[in-house]
């Protein structure tokens, strides 16, 4: 295999708890990011512990198979080598698959989905409910690429998590009018520190965390998912 101006790289033995957001990061960390896919199982949407990594330049595709082979994360050492195969990248890739879903029921005649959905929910106890809610954040968390798909796809669902959380008390709704009708923060109505305190967050690599708690990790990872989604405007 010619690897002389290769620009994609395998990176292996990730833990398989991590986030595409926090691969990202540790591929960020040799220089600036193309594009990142990370492995998904199809069936149940847990991550298969590598991903394909594409820079911009040659020259930082070697910097990543010098400096992350080997680089211990929790307790495992990555695996980092080049790759020629640009097939991860494509739009039909295996992480962006469905996997098959059951049937929906049947509607009676004047019966509304809402009223179904409701219907169906209300045979479920309140451990099969909690089950469902934390198999859906799961899945939030380890790939939200393929949950946005999921609910895009099958806005039903979406309507059941809403109504299950409210049957939970998990949220009210309230706060669920607050994010079906939030809109994005405009840039310039941040004040100069705000803006400076944004970036600075997003300059964050993960080595830089290692000082802080739990909960103070929690929020700063939480802050750079914000920012790379745009919630905040352009930085």
């Amino acid at each position: 295999m010619d690897n002389s101006k290769s620009k994609s790289v395998y990176i292996g033995n990730i833990p398989f708890d991590h986030t595409e957001e926090q691969v990202l990061e540790i591929a960020r960390s040799v220089g600036p990011v193309l594009d990142l896919k990370l492995l998904f199982d199809s069936m149940t949407g847990k991550s298969k512990g590598y991903a394909f990594v594409r820079y911009s330049d040659h020259e930082t595709a070697a910097s990543a198979v010098r400096n992350l082979n080997n680089l211990t994360i929790g307790n495992r050492s990555l695996k980092c080598s080049f790759s020629n195969d640009n097939s991860s990248f494509n739009d039909n890739s295996s992480v962006d698959k469905l996997p098959a879903l059951p049937f929906g029921v049947q509607l009676f005649p004047n019966q509304t989905p809402p009223q179904a959905i409701s219907n169906a929910l209300s045979s479920l106890d309140q451990h099969s409910a909690l089950q469902l809610m934390r198999e859906a954040r799961q899945m939030s968390q380890s790939n939200p690429t393929l949950m946005k798909k999921l609910l895009d796809q099958c806005p039903q669902l979406a309507y059941a998590l809403v109504e299950t959380s409210l049957l939970l008390n998990i949220t009210t709704p309230e706060l669920i009018k607050l994010c079906v009708n939030s809109k994005q923060v405009e840039l310039e109505s941040l004040t100069p520190d705000h803006v400076q305190l944004l970036k600075h967050v997003d300059s964050l690599k993960e080595q830089d965390l290692e000082s802080l708690t739990d909960d103070q990790k929690s929020i700063i990872r939480k802050m750079k998912e914000e920012i790379s989604k745009g919630t905040y405007g352009t930085i």
